[in-house]
């Protein structure tokens, strides 16, 4: 770079800085759409003088600090003020416009004019390569952060619903235990004899269940005799019919007698259409019936009585 032209610029701008400013602030507001009526001059001519002072320092002294601090502030400044990028572009190239202008023959020798835009030039490319750098630096940075803040968001998002998940599952299983307790009721009736009244449909779940609950039930109270109800019972298909079979086994098992009562003619059909004659327990047709012969087994014997229907008596056969 020609000493002769530093001194000329160092000069010219020195005399008629407040001029190129204006005029630099002029071209940018005429090119860029985006500030015309939207934002206020003054504010326009703030950034341009920045152009100015980083240009200066490049160009006059080959310092580029003030240059990386511009744009440093510039770039975050166009974001937060939602600046198009061809405007943050044409502010860059403001002070260049500017000079084309004003370095125009005949206010300035042509070969010198030449020189003194081929430096402006090269300040100029410099400090737009160096944007460019510090843009797409910021933008990667910007996105890497907002991916990442999305990732935390959606895990966030994906624990919250897997907590809901897993306590809705909780208060599900809850209520499947209690509708368990309350579809599958174990009733002691009398000493050493229960009732579980099977009311809706047997389905798989609740055949599962049956064996084990009346079992314990049988256990813990020390019962000799169970008694399970069909009178609720729709309908007996083969699923219903094998558990009710195994449960007579099981129950067998330990000890204790089983009964089936509240038969109706269908039930009895479906029963013994899905079951062998010897391996049925015994069977009565209503739930009174089932407790008298429960009782008779027991050492009682029902009778009747004027003042209160049937009561239970303990006989003489010890």
């Amino acid at each position: 770079m020609s000493e002769s032209v530093v001194q000329f610029l160092a000069v010219f701008l020195r005399e008629h800085r407040d001029v190129v400013i204006e005029r630099a602030t002029d071209w940018v507001i005429r090119q860029a759409h985006d500030l015309q009526g939207h934002r206020p001059r003054a504010e326009t001519r703030s950034l341009v003088e920045g152009v100015l002072r980083w240009n200066e320092a490049l160009i006059l002294r080959a310092d580029a600090v003030p240059l990386a601090e511009f744009i440093g502030f510039v770039t975050a400044y166009r974001a937060s003020s939602e600046f198009h990028i061809s405007t943050l572009l044409r502010g860059f190239c403001s002070f260049r416009a500017a000079m084309a202008d004003m370095l125009s023959p005949p206010a300035v020798e042509p070969q010198l004019a030449f020189d003194c835009l081929r430096v402006v030039d090269d300040a100029y490319l410099t400090a737009i390569f160096q944007m460019g750098d510090e843009y797409v630096d910021k933008l990667n940075r910007t996105i890497t952060e907002r991916r990442a803040q999305l990732e935390a968001d959606l895990e966030r998002v994906a624990a919250e619903r897997e907590r809901e998940f897993q306590e809705t599952m909780a208060v599900i299983q809850k209520q499947r235990l209690l509708l368990q307790e309350v579809s599958l009721p174990v009733i002691s009736v009398f000493q050493g004899v229960l009732v579980m009244p099977l009311i809706g449909e047997l389905s798989a779940e609740r055949a599962q269940e049956l064996i084990p609950r009346l079992l314990s039930a049988i256990v813990d109270s020390r019962a000799k005799v169970a008694i399970l109800d069909l009178t609720g019972l729709p309908q007996l298909d083969q699923l219903a019919a094998e558990s009710l079979l195994k449960t007579a086994r099981a129950i067998a098992l330990i000890g204790a007698s089983v009964m089936l009562v509240g038969l109706s003619p269908a039930l009895a059909i479906e029963l013994s259409q899905h079951s062998e004659e010897a391996t049925l327990p015994p069977c009565y047709a209503t739930l009174a019936d089932g407790l008298r012969r429960a009782l008779h087994a027991q050492g009682y014997e029902v009778q009747h009585s004027a003042l209160s229907g049937e009561r239970g008596r303990r006989s003489g056969r010890g």
